[in-house]
């Protein structure tokens, strides 16, 4: 099965992020190819998620080499092959300040259609420097959507209209879009690309193995606008709510007489989420994850899960937590049968904290310091052990290429934790909600109006802070550290390991009940 994933927006990206934690904790497809459209390539937003994605690839393209250092197909650690193209954000508009005016060569317009032009957007919005997206204008998104999505041959979607072809041939094809239902980029790009798709398939006259899904974000979150930034043009949260009223209409008579996608998952949040920073765009628009975000991922994943059986009919879900003012555990739902959501991701978080201050200092360093270990069981059996180089007669867990490994292991892990704690805090600020998933207090420290670094963990914790390990995650299984160290003495090796693999699996499975 080909699997295929794009996010449009500042929205997309920010679902992707989610996506990508999702897959390293096991919940995802064996292969997946990853996608961005935004017209904003600085913003803040897609930035983070394309930083991300290449950490992503890199570590699991390190601990996937059947030379080196191999977790092994068995193992849930890093599951996905997830690839991209070279650039995995698409443009829709290329050059340095592309406006409206220029896509559709408006001054070379024959008068009527000119006026017609006129009629559609005033001269504002079609001379509004479009580097930094489509500033809540979905109006000016689609022309330029659909202005530059019909070449086969860009190397973006190339990817995708090929796989068409494979479809015919009898291989299975799913593709699935992320984006928001009101704003600019997102709004615009959702029906025009997953139309665009459509297209295709039928003019290359596939009927089967060919699926489209999507996730559509009705609005999760509002911000305070500054008086003085009122008057320009960007994605006013004000008229969210209309914008997403008319919307909905369009997409139900959409759907009512053209089965556009097969599955669509629909997700919201209220109250709205409120965050601290207004940026209308750029680098400084970094958004927190938030949690409806998380449901649109897990929508993606369910619809690429190999249970997931696809009937003729277009199917449409919503989903919704608990009716008290409290986000549990139990507000997330499962994957799949077989992928249990919160079983994984809670995992991922044990192990991130368990690699990052118990494991990843006893790692790092050369052989002078990391000798001490040398007589523990676990790095014994683990590590000395499958590093261990019998030309030199020596353990080269210290050597440059294996503390490349430690070392990107920890900085993942450490947004792994970062990211879970921002998602806790972000979603219910400034609201009467509670979010009850993890406890991040003894470790971590959160800012919530500065736009880089929302949260900053600790660089080390002393022996009463490791001790409130049980108390990390809040689904209440009380697993100790003691438990983890334990497991990790005993849990057997599977014989396709190789490396630090093995060592990075063991943990892994180690912190399960």
């Amino acid at each position: 099965m080909k699997n295929f994933i794009v996010g449009i927006g500042g929205t997309g990206a920010k679902c992707l992020e989610h996506l990508l934690h999702c897959c390293a904790s096991g919940l995802g497809p064996e292969k997946l190819w990853m996608g961005m459209v935004d017209q904003d390539e600085a913003n803040g937003n897609i930035s983070r998620t394309k930083i991300q994605l290449t950490k992503y690839m890199n570590l699991r393209s390190s601990l996937r080499d059947e030379a080196k250092h191999d977790l092994s197909k068995d193992s849930s650690l890093f599951k996905t092959d997830i690839t991209s193209n070279p650039d995995s954000v698409w443009l829709p508009l290329k050059g340095s300040d592309p406006t409206l005016e220029e896509v559709i060569f408006y001054n070379s317009l024959k008068l009527e259609v000119k006026g017609l032009m006129d009629c559609l957007y005033d001269p504002t919005e079609r001379k509004q420097n479009l580097s930094e997206g489509f500033r809540g204008k979905p109006n000016i998104g689609a022309a330029a959507m659909l202005a530059t999505t019909a070449d086969e041959k860009d190397v973006f979607w190339s990817q995708i209209y090929k796989a068409i072809d494979s479809a015919r041939g009898g291989e299975e094809v799913r593709v699935f879009i992320i984006s928001s239902i009101f704003g600019g980029t997102g709004a615009s790009g959702f029906a025009n690309i997953a139309r665009r798709i459509k297209t295709i398939q039928k003019e290359k006259n596939v009927t089967t193995n060919f699926h489209l899904g999507g996730a559509l974000m009705l609005p999760y979150f509002t911000y305070d606008v500054p008086e003085e930034k009122k008057e320009e043009l960007f994605a006013k949260p004000e008229e969210f709510l209309d914008q997403t009223k008319w919307a909905l209409e369009y997409y139900s008579k959409l759907f009512e007489h053209d089965k556009i996608f097969d599955q669509v998952y629909v997700t919201g949040w209220d109250p709205l989420s409120k965050l601290k920073n207004f940026n209308m765009g750029g680098n400084l628009q970094n958004n927190p994850p938030l949690f409806s975000e998380l449901y649109a991922s897990l929508g993606a994943l369910k619809f690429f899960a190999s249970e997931n059986k696809i009937s003729d009919n277009q199917e449409i879900f919503h989903i919704g937590k608990n009716d008290s003012n409290e986000i549990l555990w139990s507000d997330i739902p499962k994957v799949s049968n077989s992928l249990n959501s919160k079983e994984n991701i809670a995992k991922l978080i044990r192990f991130a904290f368990s690699y990052n201050w118990m494991y990843a200092p006893a790692l790092i360093g050369s052989w002078s310091k990391i000798k001490r270990y040398q007589n523990e069981n676990w790095f014994k059996r683990l590590v000395y052990k499958n590093t261990y180089n019998n030309e030199s007669k020596s353990c080269e867990v210290g050597h440059e290429n294996n503390q490349e490994v430690v070392l990107a292991m920890k900085e993942y892990c450490e947004d792994i934790l970062k990211w879970i704690s921002d998602m806790q805090h972000s979603t219910v600020l400034g609201t009467d909600q509670k979010m009850n998933l993890i406890l991040s207090s003894f470790f971590s420290e959160y800012k919530a109006k500065s736009t880089s670094n929302r949260v900053t963990i600790k660089e080390k914790l002393n022996a009463s802070e490791k001790n409130q390990f049980k108390e990390l995650v809040s689904d209440g299984k009380n697993l100790k550290l003691l438990n983890v160290m334990s497991n990790i003495c005993y849990k057997k090796i599977n014989k396709e390991q190789k490396g630090l693999g093995v060592f990075m699996d063991i943990l892994f499975r180690s912190c399960e009940q």
